[in-house]
């Protein structure tokens, strides 16, 4: 024992004097923030790399001699440097890393759950920074989203390149995030937009296609992750009002409903990140006042939101924190319209709501991170959404998600480099009335769900050219007791590559899979919407599908100190549906009862597809004291119902199969020959056009944005092209609603009059969409403090994103903001 512990400690000698110099320093980018968990590689393989901690600083511990130091951080230019350690030295080293061409090496999380340039993705990712938010006086952030190419949005409800409809605000395709976790509520599973706090948002990262491998059932479609900005070396504070009002309707002037004081929009919202010692500190706040271009829906709300996280300093590496945000709104709102014309923006008698919705996220999270680069999370979120309102169609829903990540990155060599990350997560869904008893939207009794899941992903880097990408997740569900083991027998797998050609040249193609299970409203729902109701459908079956793509990324840049940069992305996709999911008219109430049982239901509508391309351009330039940012882009898609001619099989309120009754809110010319009308329907005859397309799809969509810096002005511009919707359903534009139930009811029902009329009228002219276009502009008289003039939808253009619904009016908006 002697003898062991003697050679122990001359092991131990000899480890301490082989490592005779300490090199140390701090990594920043080129605002002198510092770099979280850069590399200094000198040879892996020997232990001789670290990365940096939460204030960009390092130490490396080695022997003495002469050495060539690696610093690397993603999105940044690489930098070596030469140093020569002497015994008992310590040398510091302080670097600087340089961003690359920035439009093409932004720095982005959404595509693979950990930092990967934009460039290198395998799948299609779209980036808004939050100046374009702030530039346009964006308070709520599906607002900004809808200005993504790609990206439409429908009562809240995100569709990305035409894989959603418009399904009355429940089941969501896009898997809505804010900080990396879902933000969909527990019940409808919906997104609270409102509730992101946008004062604090550093950037919006859209993921275009299937994502469920690697984010579940929600991203059958896409993800949306809204990701709040972190406390830098210097303290943040801003300080920004807004004062507005609506013009009234010009090329339709009897729409205008308000006489004398104009309907007016004003706001104060507030962001402060700081560090504080080992303490980082992220608040906010928003208050909005909104008195609406409707009639009867003026709205307002209010946002606090904090995130704390503290950085041990004994233990390396170890942060913990929590993120909180409670929201409060209230107001009325209205779902249906009076009638088409002079009445398109009052609501139909007997449908205002009064509301007052409270909802509260808490989030407390653990992050690990050694100086091998192994990192592990640790999150949970409590997402509480409270609906209380005067029509009994309340909810109190509260979701718990749990989060566990692991990821390291491995180099096995300068041509081979691996990045490993895998998990695990469950979320319980709790679904009850409020208070009083009588006002709940989902049946008679509280419903549960549960989620639990597994997933791993292995990234590659080959060459310095090749990137792979290979993940799989298998989830289970559980609904009141029913659940996924009959639809979800296999783990759901995502594939990708890309290639780097060329300097500057990246081909990528991707391939993933998707599945989503009903929510709980598409399942139990019952409501109504005056005299129109909606009911639940316990036999609708989950949908699964696929996305694949094939893109190339071109960047380009000229001038002689490259003061001109940009890029060219092209993609070609096919997305796949089976047993698609859509909100349907018929006859699935009780016939006894109200309209005679008519109303809306979620039901399987077959196998779908998809077929389209995005064209995306973006571009910054400098010329002197101008400085130009521009984005840019163009999608088409090709949607087809491949059950366009067969039987559906629909399910009434009580589960048992349907038949179609009102003939009259079918289209009969739709129907194969031969088909049974009166036992029978087809997704074409609830179709209003004749071509098989799926229903309110813009075929066509374009977005622009531009903004233009010279000294202390700026000029922001953003355009939208919204192709017109061929297709929607068919009872809308009918005579069931024009005339038929008008005879059986007490209560009459215009809202649909007139809608056929007035799309008729607009194909007879070639209408091919809507053009929507919003400018702003920008003085800075100090450093500190902005004066913007901002002017929405400055031709006025009356258009409607679903069947009815006018959106806003010519706005107009002072913007007043004081950075300190």
């Amino acid at each position: 024992m002697k003898k062991l512990l003697t050679l122990l400690a001359a092991i131990g000698t000899l480890s301490t004097y082989a490592q005779q110099a300490k090199l140390t320093g701090k990594v920043s980018d080129e605002k002198g923030e510092p770099l979280l968990q850069a590399n200094v590689v000198i040879d892996a393989s020997k232990g001789q790399a670290t990365v940096t901690d939460f204030d960009g600083n390092y130490t490396l511990e080695l022997p003495e001699g002469s050495y060539q130091v690696t610093f690397r951080y993603v999105g940044k230019e690489e930098v070596v440097k030469a140093v020569v350690l002497k015994f008992g030295q310590t040398l510091s080293l302080n670097v600087t890393l340089k961003e690359k061409e920035r439009l093409m090496d932004v720095v982005v999380v959404t595509g693979s759950k950990y930092e990967k340039k934009l460039s290198e993705e395998t799948v299609s990712l779209e980036v808004m920074k939050s100046n374009v938010l702030s530039n346009q006086n964006i308070t709520d952030v599906q607002n900004g989203v809808q200005k993504i190419p790609g990206v439409t949005i429908a009562d809240g409800q995100a569709n990305i390149r035409g894989g959603s409809g418009w399904s009355y605000g429940a089941g969501s395709r896009v898997a809505v995030m804010y900080d990396d976790m879902l933000i969909t509520t527990a019940d409808a599973d919906d997104a609270k937009w409102s509730m992101i706090p946008v004062e604090n948002v550093e950037q919006i990262e859209v993921l275009k296609g299937a994502a469920s491998a690697i984010y579940g059932s929600s991203a059958l479609n896409g993800v949306i992750n809204a990701r709040t900005a972190t406390p830098g070396d210097k303290p943040y504070t801003k300080v920004q009002s807004y004062v507005g009002f609506y013009e009234g309707p010009t090329k339709t002037r009897e729409m205008k409903w308000w006489q004398g004081r104009p309907q007016y929009t004003a706001g104060l919202n507030f962001a402060d990140r700081r560090k504080l010692g080992q303490w980082d500190l992220v608040t906010g706040f928003a208050y909005n006042n909104d008195r609406g271009w409707l009639d009867s829906s003026d709205n307002q709300d209010l946002r606090v939101n904090a995130k704390v996280r503290y950085r041990f300093k004994k233990i390396e590496g170890l942060s913990v924190g929590i993120n909180a945000l409670g929201y409060w709104s209230w107001g009325k709102t209205f779902f249906l319209w009076d009638s088409i014309g002079s009445k398109s923006l009052r609501p139909l008698a007997g449908t205002i709501t009064e509301y007052d919705n409270n909802r509260y996220v808490m989030d407390p999270f653990i992050t690990y991170m050694d100086k091998h680069n192994n990192k592990i999370n640790l999150k949970y979120r409590w997402l509480n959404s409270s609906n209380v309102n005067s029509t009994g169609q309340g909810s109190i829903a509260n979701r718990h998600i749990l989060d566990f990540s692991y990821q390291r990155p491995f180099e096995i060599s300068e041509k081979v480099k691996l990045n490993f990350i895998a998990g695990t997560g469950a979320r319980i869904d709790k679904i009850a009335p409020p208070n009083n008893d009588s006002s709940y939207l989902y049946g008679n009794q509280p419903h549960n769900a549960y989620n639990a899941s597994v997933f791993a992903q292995v990234d590659g880097k080959f060459f310095n050219r090749l990137n792979v990408t290979l993940g799989a997740r298998y989830e289970y569900y559980e609904v009141d007791k029913r659940n996924s083991l009959k639809d979800l027998k296999y783990p759901l797998f995502r594939l990708g590559l890309n290639y780097q050609a060329a300097q500057a040249t990246y081909i990528r193609g991707s391939f993933g899979q998707g599945f989503r299970f009903p929510s709980v409203a598409e399942l139990f729902v019952t409501t109504a919407i005056g005299a129109i109701q909606i009911f639940p459908n316990v036999n609708l079956k989950p949908e699964l599908g696929y996305s694949a793509e094939l893109g190339i990324k071109q960047g380009f840049k000229f001038g002689k100190n490259s003061n001109a940069v940009g890029f060219v992305d092209v993609a070609g996709f096919w997305n796949q549906y089976n047993n698609m999911m859509e909100f349907m008219f018929g006859s699935f109430g009780d016939p006894n009862v109200g309209a005679f049982g008519a109303g809306f239901s979620s039901q399987n509508i077959g196998n779908a597809r998809i077929l389209g391309m995005d064209a995306s351009v973006g571009a910054q330039v400098n010329v002197k004291d101008v400085e130009i940012n521009l984005l840019a882009g163009y999608t088409y898609i090709n949607t087809r119902a491949l059950n366009w001619d067969d039987p559906l099989t629909l399910f009434d309120y009580k589960g048992d199969t349907l038949r179609p009754g009102f003939q009259s809110a079918y289209k009969g010319s739709n129907a194969p020959a031969g088909l049974d009308t009166t036992k029978y329907i087809t997704y074409g005859m609830t179709s209003s056009s004749d071509k098989n397309m799926l229903k309110y799809r813009p075929t066509h969509q374009l977005k622009l944005i531009l903004n233009v810096v010279h000294k202390r002005f700026d000029f922001n511009l953003d355009y939208q092209f919204i192709g017109y919707q061929q297709n929607i359903d068919y009872a809308f534009v009918s005579q069931f609603f024009a005339r038929d139930i008008l005879l059986l009811l007490t209560q009459k029902i215009y809202s649909f009059q007139g809608l056929k009329n007035y799309r008729d009228r607009l194909e007879s002219q070639g209408y091919r969409g809507d053009n929507i276009l919003n400018i702003g502009i920008g003085y800075k008289p100090t450093d500190h403090f902005k004066a913007s003039f901002i002017i929405k939808n400055v031709a006025n253009w009356e258009w409607m994103p679903r069947p009815g619904r006018f959106e806003a009016p010519r706005s107009y908006t002072l913007q007043l903001a004081y950075q300190f």
